[in-house]
Order: structure tokens, then sequence, then C-alpha cells
């Protein structure tokens, strides 16, 4: 004799809908710590980035306060040699070289202010660094790029910025270095 399949009375089936709410329940939770960690890791990369930016900024600074402190232990040096012109000079110590100018004007608009050495025996000018002065009309400026044991002569021109190739105006500035 076969046997007929026995189902259980609709009473005695366990009910379904609690898995489904379990699994529901999983998927949000799932869902809800997938968009957190999304979020975590852009913040993290975020920071990330942010001190990157910070370390770098702070090495800046710090490379830019060691030349500061260079240029004033230079300036106020006793073995210094001071090279006097109307307000400002030139001051030559430990074979560096820096331009001090006092009341000094802005450059007008699309102009700026630029330091030319003359080596000694040259007879050309060589560019160096362009610059503004403060809002006071002061310009400390460092010639890092000579050696103050080799030149002969410091000047100053206003230039179209960002600098020239060879001096285009009168000199503002023009100081023999007698070494």
């Amino acid at each position: 004799m076969s046997e007929v399949p026995r189902t259980l009375p609709s009473y005695a089936r366990p009910p379904v809908w609690p898995a489904y709410l379990v699994a529901g329940v999983c998927f949000a939770l799932a869902l809800a710590t997938t968009l957190t960690n999304l979020t975590l890791t852009a913040q993290l990369r975020q920071s990330q980035s942010d001190g990157a930016r910070d370390a770098h900024q702070a090495a800046v600074i710090s490379r830019e306060l060691a030349a500061e402190r260079t240029a004033l232990a230079d300036l106020q040096s006793p073995q210094a040699q001071h090279y006097q012109s109307g307000n400002d000079e030139v001051v030559s110590s430990n074979d560096r070289l820096y331009v001090l100018m006092r009341n000094l004007p802005m450059p007008p608009r699309g102009r700026v202010y630029q330091a030319w050495t003359l080596a000694r025996g040259a007879h050309a000018m060589t560019p160096s660094v362009s610059f503004i002065p403060d809002l006071h009309g002061i310009a400390v400026v460092s010639l890092d790029d000579v050696d103050a044991s080799r030149t002969g002569a410091v000047a100053v021109s206003v230039e179209p910025e960002p600098g020239s190739k060879s001096p285009s105006s009168r000199l503002v500035l023009d100081v023999t270095l007698d070494q």
C-alpha cells in the first residue's frame, strides 16, 4: 500500500515570517555598516591628506625660519660688511649677500624689483631674485644664488614681472663692493 504524504495542520507548522524578519534586519545592518565604513574610510583619507599637507607646510615654515635665523645672524655679525647707498645697503657676511631697502614704494602693477649681481671681472650683470617690499616699504632680500667673495657689485631695478634677463630700467640701487 502506498503511503499518503501527511501534511501538518496549519496550526502545527512553524511560522515563516520570523525568518524573513531576521533576514531583513541582517540586510539592514549590513547596509548600515557598509555605509558607515565608506564614510569613515573617506574621512580617514581626508585626514591623512590634511596631515600630509600640514606636515609639508610645517617643513616649509621650518626652512623659512631657519633661513631667517641665518639672515639675522649674518646681518648682526661683527664681521659683516655694510655698503650704504642712501637709505639702502648691501650686507656681505659669511660669503652671503643681502640687500636691505627702506622707504621703497610699491612697484607699478605687473612689475617687480629685481636684484642684479656683477661678478668680479665680469662686464654684464647677472639676474638674481625678484621681490616686492612689505607694506611699510621695507625689503630684506637674501641673494642666495651668489657667492659674496666673488661679487663686485649689486644693483636693483624695476622689471616686468616675473623678472628680466638684463636690466631694462634705471637702477634704483647700485653698490660696488670693495673686498
